[in-house]
């Protein structure tokens, strides 16, 4: 193999090709060996001088030959060839699909009447949601619970009389609790859109 040849695979390799140019009696002329990216001898250098032939240089970097050349700091490094990267192991499949749902969307129209949905029951508590559009509670017919309510409003306005107090003025965000057994009155609702309460009764 040609030097330039040589050179190119030691290069390849991550190593640098020494060859000796000295042309002296029982010299080391035509022999080479190779050196790490630091300097340091790896092969075919013992005691500063070189030992290894073309053919020998060719079959160590073809991982052909495994000799053992020693160096003035003691034995040859050898290069070690990295594991091969571990496959990543796949995601576990989802065991379940989660529903999700939207408080605001596909609204009842609410015209007519109140439209009331029942989110959720648990011993003790009720959750539902309450979409107005417009209507009022009668003065003369305030709603008593026999539970403490506690609502928030979600979208649309609203006003609200609790017993002995004035009326208060609701925007989304609002939230208040009423008592059980006191009288309350929904004094307003917005009439150009809807307005929809989250109701939460607790017993």
């Amino acid at each position: 193999m040609a030097n330039e040849a040589l050179r190119d695979m030691a290069t390849h390799r991550g190593f640098k090709l020494v060859a000796s140019r000295r042309r002296k009696p029982g010299g080391d002329f035509g022999l080479y060996g190779l050196k790490d990216a630091d300097g340091e001898p790896v092969f075919g250098i013992e005691k500063g001088a070189l030992k290894a032939s073309a053919g020998e240089v060719e079959a160590f970097l073809r991982d052909g030959m495994r000799a053992t050349w020693t160096k003035s700091a003691g034995s040859a490094k050898r290069v070690k060839t990295p594991p091969p990267p571990k496959e990543p192991k796949p995601k576990p499949k989802p065991r379940f699909k989660p529903k999700v749902g939207n408080l605001l969307a596909k609204l009842p129209a609410a015209k007519r009447a109140e439209a009331f949905t029942e989110l959720l029951t648990r011993p003790g508590i009720r959750l539902e949601r309450i979409v107005s559009h417009g209507q009022a509670t009668p003065d003369n017919a305030p709603m008593v619970q026999d539970a403490e309510e506690w609502v928030l409003l979600l979208e649309g306005a609203a006003g609200i009389r609790i017993a002995d107090s004035a009326e208060v003025a609701l925007a989304p965000g609002d939230h208040l609790l009423i008592a059980a057994g006191q009288k309350h009155w929904v004094t307003w609702t917005a009439k150009e859109r809807p307005t929809v309460w989250l109701a939460l009764h607790l017993r």
